[in-house]
């Protein structure tokens, strides 16, 4: 929500996996702009996003995060 500037339901209602993926590669080559500044500044990240997409849509079986 925050690096795309959206509403939660318009994330709830837009992204589903193959956009997330495509977002992800894209942000790994050019991050967002705060992104940049905070490993300018020195911020480390606590945790380290997980890849397993798969684990993410186990989360939610009946394929809705609302």
């Amino acid at each position: 929500m925050i690096e795309l500037h959206w509403t939660r339901e318009q994330v709830l209602d837009q992204i589903d996996i193959p956009f997330l993926k495509d977002l992800h590669r894209a942000w790994a080559d050019f991050p967002p702009l705060r992104r940049m500044v905070a490993a300018y500044l020195g911020h480390k990240p606590r945790l380290r996003p997980s890849r397993n997409y798969q684990e993410l849509l186990a989360m939610f079986p009946g394929g809705t995060i609302r």
